[in-house]
């Protein structure tokens, strides 16, 4: 079972529903669902049917006396009453169903279909995922479609996050879409109470996020690259420029080849090799799809679509179009 996905103790349920084939999902859990746009059945299937509630926390003194610590509170599940984490008495809650509440509307009146929700680490973190109906072909054959996601956290360690990620069909490699501004996500802080039509303005027009992406996309692809500005671009990313090619960090040379290899003859090589876009697909495809055996589905899942790996594929697309 994966280890980041913890069956419901009342119904037994995994806390994660998808729509589309099985396969598909990265750990093949959950609950498949036929459409994406019943907002109440997500809400049921991918388990976002319970509340955070605080609840005041003390600590035992030496002499046994139980005393409040002020300032401090403790979040829990309203249905299992579990510690989620301990913060303090501004911390804002977004709850659960809010996460999938967020859509409504978007799948409603504005033709965006959910394709994922769940519930990691037994509810200090949770997400959604819908497809937001754009599609574009980058090169003959070789598409990318878009997706909104929303995330939050009950453990202070993440802001609550709005952001268009895209997704290329072939290997499912997913690629941040700078917004309208030019960031690369609407964050709430957990020190805001989080509005939800706030966050859609400050989005901007997606649209035009997307359009002036997938531009971006096709010039990187319009642009050749050299097996030797390949290897310095993609050393670039991944050496430590305080230390000389030779005495690298044990693993990252071997890193660096499997990069190249795959921008070289990664999936979907054929449509793009020899290109700034290839280069961008191959890096998009390492830390899509890590091979680490210190890491779990779930935790490559979170890397690559909302951590470290998610940042390092942004920081590639930008460097390589200021290249281009």
């Amino acid at each position: 079972m994966a280890h980041q996905l913890v069956a419901n103790q009342q119904t037994g349920k995994i806390p994660f529903a998808f729509s589309g084939p099985r396969d598909a999902i990265w750990h093949g859990l959950g609950q498949g669902l036929d459409s994406g746009k019943n907002i109440d059945q997500w809400v049921e299937e991918a388990g976002f049917n319970w509340r955070i509630e605080k609840s005041p926390a003390f600590y035992e003194r030496t002499d046994g006396v139980k005393t409040e610590f002020p300032g401090k509170v403790v979040l829990r599940r309203s249905d299992t009453e579990e510690c989620l984490s301990i913060v303090t008495d501004k911390f804002k809650v977004v709850q659960p169903k809010d996460v999938l509440e967020f859509f409504r509307d978007l799948v409603e009146i504005h033709g965006m279909e959910l394709s994922t929700a769940g519930i990691l680490y037994n509810g200090k973190s949770y997400w959604a995922l819908a497809d937001i109906g754009k599609e574009a072909e980058i090169v003959q054959g070789d598409k990318v479609k878009g997706q909104l996601l929303l995330t939050t956290s009950v453990d202070g360690m993440q802001s609550t996050q709005a952001k268009i990620v895209s997704t290329r069909v072939v290997c499912a490699n997913t690629l941040q879409v700078a917004l309208k501004g030019g960031g690369r996500a609407v964050r709430v802080t957990h020190k805001q109470d989080f509005d939800a039509k706030k966050v859609k303005i400050e989005m901007g027009l997606i649209d035009k996020s997307w359009d002036g992406f997938i531009d971006n996309l096709k010039k990187l692809a319009s642009k050749p690259m050299s097996d030797s500005e390949l290897r310095d671009f993609v050393s670039g990313l991944y050496y430590d420029p305080s230390r000389a090619a030779d005495s690298q960090a044990y693993g990252v040379d071997r890193l660096v080849e499997s990069v190249i290899a795959k921008a070289k003859a990664g999936s979907g090589s054929d449509m793009h090799k020899g290109t700034r876009w290839g280069a961008l697909c191959g890096i998009t495809e390492s830390l899509t799809h890590i091979e680490s055996t210190r890491m779990t589905p779930e935790t490559k899942f979170v890397s690559a679509y909302m951590g470290e790996a998610a940042d390092k594929k942004a920081d590639a697309y930008l460097e390589l179009l200021m290249r281009a």
